[in-house]
């Protein structure tokens, strides 16, 4: 995959650090608003809690059920890459719904941990899991860096993060979790230092070295919104994420709707991704999920505009969500890959707990040296 030049990508890495990209200090970025966080391309507000009711319950638009001795979401056993033993290309293992487990170059990276049975308040309200993570936290190899999209129960789980710390706590070095503004003091309610916490706003860069090799992560825009109760709407900033290793590029979707701007934006500033990990599930009905989640065809779209080489599909088949039957998400992408004249191999669903090889790029993902690594914090 072709790479921006070193200088090119050095000063993009500045002008990400400097925040020039969004706006200054006199102009905020617009989608800062006056009374939370905005998406710049929706005209109107997402309907929130009470919109999901309306269209639950009176949109007259048949809900999906679940018959687990009808359908059984496919599972795989994962083959992670040992501690000890990092191997040349990324291994990517779909743990369930939006976390999935990233290994490269020695560093382990985990997106949107996700391991409760419930996705509610206190893990006893929300929808149930249809189906189990594939790992336990437990099974879980020594986690470097966290990302998380957004505050929404289903992507940022307390309990999770309690026992990912809990864990990290025997083991020796201490993981470090990358988020959008505003949800910093969130992690805390996890018992998780301050110092360890990296809060971004959008086109913001942020490294890590792990035994000398730098990972780089900027918070990239995303159509959705946050909140987790009636009084908190869109207080927290939700993102999507660049993940660079040296030669390895991955974006990491976390739950969005579609626009034709801010996707093509991403794929233009990050000249593609080796793999991109895009949301295809919680669709139906569309006037009520479209502004902010994405259905099948316009996740081929959005792997088209991020120019992603391939891509694993993600946050379906582990809750309820949404009208759609929990078989829809899958054969809907199959077609439209199909009617879209994409590979079907570039942009194929994962079965739960299912790892795969990737090799990275011929070129340095990055095409960065010394310089560029200390532009980072």
């Amino acid at each position: 995959m072709k790479r921006l030049s070193r200088t090119s990508r050095i000063l993009l890495t500045a002008t990400l650090l400097l925040g020039v990209s969004g706006g200054s200090a006199e102009t905020p970025p617009d989608h800062h608003g006056r009374n939370g966080f905005v998406n710049p391309l929706v005209s109107e507000p997402h309907a929130g809690m009470l919109g999901f009711f309306k269209a639950r319950f009176f949109s007259g638009e048949q809900w999906a059920g679940y018959d687990p001795n009808i359908y059984r979401v496919p599972t795989a056993t994962p083959a992670t890459v040992p501690a000890d033993r990092p191997s040349e290309n990324a291994r990517v293992t779909w743990i369930g719904h939006a976390t999935v487990l990233i290994q490269h170059q020695g560093i382990n990276v985990l997106t949107d941990p996700m391991f409760s049975k419930r996705a509610g308040p206190g893990g006893i309200l929300g929808p149930a899991r249809i189906s189990e993570p594939a790992m336990t936290i437990d099974a879980l190899p020594p986690i470097h860096a966290v990302v998380i999209s957004h505050n929404h129960y289903d992507h940022l789980d307390l309990a999770s993060l309690r026992a990912l710390e809990k864990l990290a706590a025997t083991r020796k070095g201490g993981t470090v979790y990358f988020v959008p503004l505003g949800n910093r003091r969130l992690l805390a309610k996890a018992g998780i230092p301050d110092e360890r916490v990296r809060e971004l706003d959008w086109w913001a860069a942020s490294s890590l070295t792990v035994g000398g090799e730098p990972l780089v992560l900027t918070a990239t825009p995303a159509q959705h919104f946050s909140g987790r109760s009636l009084t908190d709407r869109n207080q927290a900033l939700w993102a999507s994420w660049a993940i660079e290793w040296n030669d390895f590029s991955v974006w990491f979707g976390g739950d969005t709707g579609y626009n034709d701007v801010q996707f093509k934006e991403i794929g233009h500033r990050f000249d593609g991704f080796d793999l991109g990990i895009i949301p295809i599930g919680a669709y139906r009905p569309r006037g009520f999920m479209g502004p902010v989640h994405v259905d099948p065809v316009e996740a081929v779209m959005m792997h088209r505009d991020i120019g992603a080489t391939r891509s694993l599909p993600i946050h379906w088949g582990a809750f309820i969500l949404s009208a759609e039957h929990p078989s829809d998400p899958p054969a809907e992408l199959a077609q439209a890959v199909v009617e879209t004249g994409y590979p079907h191999a570039a942009f194929e669903p994962f079965a739960v707990g299912e790892s795969r090889s990737y090799s990275g790029s011929s070129g340095q993902t990055l095409a960065r040296n010394a310089e560029a690594t200390r532009l980072l914090p």
